[in-house]
């Protein structure tokens, strides 16, 4: 998979919308379980290894993306029910950077 323009795509759909022409490919050398290779064996034609892994690939790599992504919202400022409770909020905030910035310049 990849994403574009925050689209999702799979690795074919990206060979299909996205100009991989210059693109380059390097041989690696891993290390897998052998139960594993013989799920690839069994399942992946041939000729399809290559593309399969490298699909594979990508798909954990999006994962690991979105949920580090989902992490970070989690981390977010809360939400506020009352517009009191957002205020204060906002206020304390402003405070801690004035009082950091007073600090910096010497004040």
């Amino acid at each position: 998979m990849c994403i574009v323009s925050s689209s999702i795509y799979t690795h074919k759909e990206c060979e299909k919308n996205m100009d991989v022409s210059d693109s380059t490919t390097i041989r690696i050398n891993i290390t897998v379980p052998r139960w594993l290779v013989g799920e690839l064996e069994r399942e992946v034609p041939e000729r399809g290894k290559s593309g399969f892994i490298s699909e594979a690939i990508e798909e954990k790599l999006v994962r690991k993306k979105r949920d580090k992504a989902l992490k970070e919202v989690a981390n977010l400022p809360p939400t506020f029910k009352d517009i009191a409770d957002g205020k204060e909020y906002i206020n304390k905030i402003r405070k801690a950077e004035d009082v950091l910035r007073r600090t910096r310049l010497g004040l």
